[in-house]
């Protein structure tokens, strides 16, 4: 008895580093978002409720998800946490729970984006998180990634009572240079283990450029109502990575009157064209392996055709050269793990430089 108590008085004298009457929140609607094609009604979704309603159904859902979104902001406080509402519970057997529905926050030091930490979701939709603490009080810049495969309600980022949080004075990602991708689950985030290691999210902190990320999973099958969509979005270059759903049916139908139009309302911004992963089960299932040659086969003829009738600024990228040959960048076969995504990005980002070159719009 003599022991419990003096061990209940000792504990009374350790206080913890922080504590939630310690912290202020921050709606993070307040400080810099990047990764938005367009203003939205509400903050965190990709696309505007108002702006979806001809296409799929699927596809306006989805554009509700907050992939590719992120929170910039400066502060020297030594304590970062988050508050955030979910629009629902997610389960998905080939993505992590941070990488569908938590947050990853990066730093920028010496000019290039670090990773810090992340803040894991628990169950349910209310969530709260320290994302990292002992921080020296010095003023830094950070981007905080919102979830890939769910939708965000509200988010608060907390910070210490006597600390600083605001809008970066020079933010690291430069909103004036737009790189817009459209295209499936490869291009939203299937299966990264946290937001930040997305494709689009790689890119974006490799070149300093506002990167767009329009993946739909399972979809991103060159609706009109979608190319109607893309040729409002402000863009510097547009990458289409919209091969892996489509039918080669559809592809020999929809790629052509698609990428036209949007090269007739959008003349002068360059086009990347990405042809499909090849899937690795394709190797082994002859039937789906015949399929994905053929959707890049169709990609191809309606690459060469637009050549052949002159239109310009269009670059092209075969399979072979997105995940290498070592048969090791997948999760399930068929969506990318980390490693995958970075060979996609390291795969692009001399091609996206080159073409944002030779239509005098390079560097940052």
């Amino acid at each position: 008895m003599k022991v419990l108590l003096f061990l209940s008085a000792a504990l009374s004298f350790v206080k913890p580093c922080f504590s939630q009457d310690s912290l202020r929140y921050a709606a993070a609607n307040t400080l810099l978002m990047s990764g938005k094609a367009k203003t939205t009604q509400l903050p965190y979704q990709r696309i505007d409720s108002a702006e979806t309603r001809e296409m799929p159904p699927i596809v306006r859902n989805l554009a509700k998800r907050s992939a590719g979104i992120a929170i910039l902001f400066e502060t020297n406080s030594t304590v970062i946490r988050a508050r955030w509402k979910l629009a629902e519970e997610v389960y998905m057997p080939n993505m992590t729970p941070i990488g569908h529905s938590g947050l990853d926050l990066y730093c920028l030091k010496n000019g290039k984006w670090q990773f810090v930490s992340v803040a894991r979701p628990a169950k349910g939709t209310s969530q709260r998180q320290l994302i990292v603490q002992h921080l020296d009080s010095s003023m830094k810049q950070f981007m905080l990634y919102l979830p890939l495969y769910n939708s965000v309600d509200s988010l608060e980022i907390g910070v210490a009572q006597s600390a600083q949080i605001r809008v970066p004075a020079q933010p690291g990602v430069n909103k004036n240079k737009r790189v817009v991708i459209y295209g499936s689950s490869v291009v939203q985030g299937a299966s990264a283990s946290r937001p930040g290691m997305a494709y689009p999210a790689q890119l974006q902190r490799r070149t300093g450029y506002d990167v767009i990320n329009l993946g739909f999973s399972g979809n991103a099958k060159m609706e009109a109502a979608v190319a109607q969509y893309l040729a409002t979005v402000p863009a510097d270059l547009y990458v289409l990575d919209c091969i892996p759903n489509p039918s080669a049916e559809q592809i020999r139908e929809r790629s052509y009157p698609f990428i036209k139009y949007l090269r007739e309302h959008q003349p002068n911004v360059p086009v990347i064209l990405v042809e499909t992963i090849f899937r690795e089960n394709g190797y082994w299932d002859l039937q789906l392996g015949q399929r994905v040659a053929a959707q890049n086969r169709e990609i191809r003829t309606t690459y060469e055709r637009l050549l052949k009738e002159g239109y310009k600024n269009l670059y092209y990228i075969p399979s072979e050269a997105l995940v290498g040959n070592d048969h090791e960048a997948t999760v399930d076969g068929i969506h990318l793990s980390d490693l995958g995504f970075d060979r996609i990005a390291t795969t692009l980002l001399p091609v996206i430089q080159k073409a944002l070159k030779a239509t005098g719009r390079p560097g940052k």
